[in-house]
Formats: C-alpha cells, structure tokens, sequence
C-alpha cells in the first residue's frame, strides 16, 4: 500500500462526530417552509444514478414540491463555515455541492441563492490524490486530483474534484454535529433545473448503496442506519412539520414495525424491494406475477410521486375507474402532464370518499391511505377541485416515490439488508 493510500484511508476510517459519538438527527426542510424561505415554487425534480436513468416518461409538470432538504455548513474558515441545502436522496450514494470551479473558464454553474463554496479558501479541504484512493475510479482525474462523473435520470449532471472536507449538521435541541474529514464532490461542471437565482439548493446528499455514501462513510456515527418521517403536506395541512433524518442510536425500532428485505441489485445505488402485488380497498388485482420480478421495485426519496410499470399501472387505472364509474359528482379531468388518472368535482371534499391501496412486499404490507395516493388541487379559474392519482405509468422500472411514503416511519438498516416500516402521525415526529 502506498504512503498516500494508507494516509488517506486513516482519513476516511477516522471521520469522527464532534459533541455526541453513536447518532445524529438533523431536521428535514419542506421547500415551501418557512425555514427554507423559497420564494419560487420549482417543477418537480428527480434525481437518481444511471442505473435508473430513463425512469421519468413523462415528466410531471405541477407547483407543488414533494422532496426534502438538510441544512449543512461545510468547511474552515477565519469566519463562519458556509450555510448550504442539498436534496435528499436515497437513489444515489454521493454528496457534492457546486463550488468555485464552476465559475473559472470551462466551468457551468447553476443558480442558487448563496454563493457557490470557496473550497480554496477552507484550510480543511483536502482533495484526493490521482490513483492514490481506493474510492478513486483509476485514471479518473483532473490535474492531479481524483474526479468524479455522475448524471441523473432527468439529464441533471454533476462533475468536478473528490475531495474530504469537514462538514457540520445543525441537529436538534440547537447542537451542531460536525463530521471530520468526509469524502464529498466538488462540483466544477453542473447541470441541473432548480429554478431562478433564489433556489435554495447547492447539491445532492446521497445516501444509498456505496462507498461514497454517509451511510458507508461515517459508519461510526450511523452504523449503517438511517431513518425518516415525511408528513403530509399539501392545500388542507397549511402548516409545515418539523420532521427529521436520524442516523445511528437515534434510530429506534419499535416491536410493531413490519419488515422487508432490503436489496442490492448488481452492486446499483438504490434501495431494492420485492413488490408481489397491489390491491385496492383490500381487493387484489389481477396483475401478472412476472410484472414483478425480483429487484423490479424502488423505493426513492428523491422521486416525488410514485412510477409503476406500465402493464400493472393499466391494471390499476382500470380498477380505479371501475371504482369512481358512476358516481354523479365526479367529471374526467385533463389534469397536469404526467397524471394520466383525474377527476373533478364541483364540490370540495379533500380526500373523503377515495380509495386505498396496499402494496404487498415480501413478508409484509404498505398500506396508503387516499393521502399517499391522490393529490387534491384547485382548479383554475373555477370553482371546485380536482384531483389525481398520484402515480405515473413507467416504461422501465417501479419506484415507490416521496409522496407515497408520507405517514410512514421508515427505517433503513443496511447491515440488516432491511426495510422497517409503520404507520405513523409524521407531524408529531421527535
């Protein structure tokens, strides 16, 4: 092993968590909250690894975000370390934010409200060596430097240096958590659709499969597990929960929890399940079994509504319009692009009256309430509401998306390689 490879192995195996040493627990900013202040509502956004690129046919075109941000400070400086947001997600392993690069000659930046990091200026940014790092893609660099290449499935792109950095996390009861020396990406070439210049967000928290994620990185302080509550959020809440993103001891497992395994397929990024059937007010559908083979389902913070594979999404339409056939309140509707399923009624009534659905997973049930299924909505210029069904036909694979999971403690124990999850009122999590 060379000098430079076993130096910086000592780096990566000694990232350490300032102020407690087993758990972390960060809270999870809703886009429109107060706490991100966002004056812009932005389309709706997904972001996965190329395993999964492809997954968004069509588009879905609607104002009203369905993902999470986590607040972190990154860097040493003479002054305050820089305040930043990245999107959380757990289809894909690598956290980066822009950074100064971006800004020199070859460089693409994309806007955002704060200023891209000045990685030159923090005395504790290290990056990693040409070929010297086991996390390095061989001959992979820039100058000198390791580099990294990573695109999404909506054509969001992300190159620039790997480099370790000190990052701290504001946790709750008003702590700042601070992990030493992680290995992150140092954007210099950056593609992506936020918004205008008053998006919020710098960059991506990965936190699935790999070596480059937190889970693996810091896998003192969260031994391999992590946790989240997603609330509902939508026209009736009108107020924004605190929720939060647990890691390590402060994830806890209660007796009642159902299980799943959790599974890597071909060494991909996302979290894998075993989706074995669908049913609708507790009657199963008649879907073919080889519509859900092994590995064919996702399940993804980062994509907003749910996708599912086009023979079992018709199935599924199908049985829904059955189900609403005849009913005089209700009217098709041409809903936003993308949902392929709405309706209107004249008369507003939320989500009374609507369906549930169950997803049979190996060795256990999800069940969604009409909450996690349909999103209600205004109509323009008229009185009245719509709604529809909040999920999109896939050519390509199923993927169990943010807004299906509200409602729902969700626990993710990789050494396990299992999926705890429960019902839960996520407005009151602690």
């Amino acid at each position: 092993m060379s000098l430079y490879l076993w130096i910086f192995s000592l780096l990566l195996q000694a990232n350490s968590l300032t102020g407690k040493t087993n758990g972390l627990k960060l809270p999870l900013i809703h886009p429109e909250s107060p706490e991100a202040s966002v004056s812009n509502r932005i389309q709706q956004r997904k972001h996965q690894s190329d395993e999964m690129k492809g997954l968004i046919r069509p588009q879905v075109h609607i104002q009203s975000p369905h993902y999470y941000m986590v607040k972190i400070n990154v860097g040493t400086f003479k002054t305050n370390s820089q305040t930043y947001y990245l999107y959380m997600d757990t289809g894909s392993d690598l956290l980066w934010l822009q950074c100064e690069g971006c800004r020199a000659p070859g460089g693409r930046c994309f806007p955002q409200k704060e200023p891209v990091y000045p990685n030159g200026k923090s005395s504790s940014y290290r990056p990693l060596p040409c070929n010297k790092h086991s996390l390095c893609v061989p001959n992979q660099c820039i100058n000198t430097s390791c580099s990294y290449n990573i695109r999404y499935a909506d054509g969001t792109s992300s190159s620039g240096l790997l480099a370790f950095e000190n990052f701290a996390f504001a946790s709750n009861l008003g702590r700042v958590e601070t992990l030493q020396q992680l290995m992150f990406g140092c954007g210099v070439d950056n593609r992506n659709n936020y918004g205008n210049s008053s998006n919020q967000i710098a960059g991506i928290m990965g936190l699935g499969w790999g070596s480059y994620s937190i889970i693996n990185q810091a896998n003192s302080v969260t031994q391999g597990k992590f946790s989240y509550c997603l609330p509902v959020v939508n026209k009736y809440t009108k107020k924004w929960p605190i929720t939060y993103l647990k890691f390590g001891t402060d994830v806890i497992r209660r007796p009642n929890m159902n299980a799943t395994p959790l599974l890597q397929i071909k060494n991909q990024i996302p979290y894998h399940l075993i989706l074995q059937g669908i049913s609708i007010n507790n009657k199963k559908l008649n879907i073919s079994a080889n519509e859900f083979s092994s590995g064919s389902c996702i399940i993804d913070s980062g994509t907003p509504f749910s996708r599912l594979i086009r023979p079992a999404y018709l199935v599924l339409e199908k049985a829904l319009r059955k189900h609403f056939w005849g009913r005089l309140d209700l009217k098709p509707y041409k809903g936003p692009k993308g949902f392929e399923l709405c309706y209107e009624r004249r008369k507003a009534q939320g989500f009374k009256n609507l369906p549930r659905m169950t997803l049979h997973l190996q060795k256990a049930d999800l069940s969604l309430q009409p909450e996690a299924l349909f999103i209600v909505m205004d109509k323009i210029a008229a009185k009245g509401e719509y709604f529809c069904l909040a999920i999109i036909p896939s050519d390509v694979k199923t993927v169990i998306g943010s807004y299906q999971q509200t409602n729902q403690r969700l626990i993710y124990e990789t050494k396990q390689k299992q999926l705890f999850f429960v019902v839960e009122d996520c407005s009151r999590d602690a």
